[in-house]
């Protein structure tokens, strides 16, 4: 159940512009996926993304491209982001603990938790960092994740218990990007 940050990276799945309009609470979701994006930047944390048929969905929305490395995301047809190429990113990085945000999160959020449990890793999911189209659908997700073993968190837990104590130098940036 810890969360250290020399295990952990946040894995960013389809936040893009075309799906992201439709998405239930979508200011809400942006806003609190940033300031985790923001935090796991300060902790130097590496962040993943995937984008699901971007020619028809569109790109990541800029405001999270801005945290990441073109070579850091990759497309995908599979509503899994468990795809070869993560695979082998993920072996590379070498870290078993993975914050996964994004939408939606009844399908590849929720195909994405499944793979990476039965994999191994370790999932926690920042419950006002995913989302859906649909209140009940994100909820049932949310659920069914929870059962299956993620652990369902939120941003200043994360953050808190990446931090572990109030005595190292990032804890004054990450404390004022919560407020």
């Amino acid at each position: 159940m810890y969360l250290n940050r020399e295990e952990a990276i946040v894995f960013v799945i389809d936040i893009q512009e075309k799906l992201f309009n439709v998405i239930y609470q979508k200011e809400e979701l942006l806003k609190n996926c940033l300031k985790l994006l923001k935090g796991c930047q300060i902790l130097n944390l590496p962040i993943l993304a995937t984008e699901q048929y971007p020619k028809g969905l569109g790109k990541t929305l800029p405001e999270i491209k801005n945290f990441l490395k073109e070579e850091n995301i990759f497309e995908k047809l599979s509503f899994s982001a468990y795809i070869p190429a993560v695979i082998e990113k993920l072996e590379k990085i070498n870290r078993r603990s993975i914050i996964l945000i994004g939408i939606e999160a009844h399908v590849c959020i929720w195909q994405t938790c499944r793979d990476l449990l039965k994999n191994n890793f370790k999932v926690f999911i920042p419950q006002e960092c995913v989302s859906s189209r649909s209140k009940i659908h994100l909820y049932n997700a949310l659920e069914l994740m929870d059962k299956i073993g993620a652990y369902i968190v939120n941003v200043e837990t994360i953050l808190f218990d990446l931090l572990k104590t109030a005595e190292v130098p990032e804890f004054k940036a990450i404390s004022q990007i919560i407020k």
